[in-house]
């Protein structure tokens, strides 16, 4: 746990995208993230495959003591790893949303392709998973929340992405997706996972069920692409930049970002929140 008096949550970044300073970690298409509070030690989203557990065991840190883990929606670059998690840990839950278990697709590039949650891996661990909807207390201080408004624009990137129904393809609601928020003496860290349903959405609910906190940061993936295939919906500039004045104007103090948010979008964010924004990375830590 925690043993800093002036901080109360540590994040290591277990998987993402990019590679960090350390060359003995692998980095890779996905997210985890290691969170340790003074109450509990959590892993959030558990990245494509076992990677994670392997950068985990690399740094020093034992995946047998973690208290729960969250699949943040049904994807495969954030629950990839379920199985070494399982094998790793023998007492933990994992929480998801309902609905994660379904059929998710991509045409990303004009090729349909599978990119959802193993379906095996899932029917094999039922007795370890836990399901929730609406606002769960899953341990003291963390809180998943399910009902996230549609206020603010979604990423165009989800124009790509698909539920299947028997032989269709039909456009994926993403109710499958959950926020989950940290709530500290010092305020509230939300934890977006690839914020399909609109990032600033997520802050808005967080802010909707803790009113008096203040918003200590906002950590994951926004899902901001700017598309190398003329023919993929993108991500604009504009889009950005609204995007930052939202999360300014909501109180984010710090927003932390990767994975899904790329390389240009990133450098517009720098651009509006300056020194409030932070690059995740392979092995970075973020202490707060």
């Amino acid at each position: 746990m925690i043993g800093d008096d002036t901080s109360t949550m540590r994040i290591t970044t277990l998987i993402e995208n990019a590679h960090g300073s350390d060359a003995r970690l692998r980095n890779e298409h996905g997210l985890s993230l290691f969170i340790e509070t003074k109450d509990c030690k959590l892993l959030f989203d558990l990245g494509p495959s076992h990677r994670f557990a392997d950068n985990a065991a690399i740094l020093g840190i034992d995946l047998a003591a973690v208290d729960l883990a969250v699949i943040s929606h049904g994807h495969y670059d954030h629950g990839g790893g379920l199985a070494r998690f399982l094998e790793l840990n023998s007492d933990a839950n994992v929480f998801l949303r309902r609905g994660a278990d379904g059929p998710q697709y991509s045409t990303a590039l004009a090729r349909e392709r599978y990119i959802g949650l193993d379906p095996e891996v899932l029917r094999a661990n039922m007795d370890r998973l836990r399901w929730v909807d609406g606002e769960t207390e899953v341990a003291p201080r963390i809180h998943l929340l399910t009902t996230i408004p549609k206020i603010d624009a979604r990423p165009s990137g989800n124009s790509r992405l698909f539920l299947k129904e028997g032989d269709r393809l039909i456009p994926d609601p993403f109710d499958h997706e959950l926020v989950c928020v940290i709530k500290e003496e010092d305020g509230i860290v939300v934890l977006t996972g690839c914020g399909h349903c609109g990032a600033t959405n997520m802050v808005r609910v967080a802010k909707e069920h803790f009113p008096h906190d203040s918003i200590k940061a906002v950590v994951g993936g926004f899902h901001l692409i700017f598309s190398p295939a003329a023919n993929d919906p993108a991500t604009t500039p504009e889009d950005v930049r609204i995007f930052a004045g939202t999360l300014a104007r909501l109180g984010c103090a710090k927003v932390i970002t990767g994975h899904c948010t790329d390389e240009k979008a990133i450098s517009i964010l720098q651009e509006q929140l300056g020194n409030r924004l932070a690059r995740l990375r392979t092995g970075m830590t973020f202490e707060m």
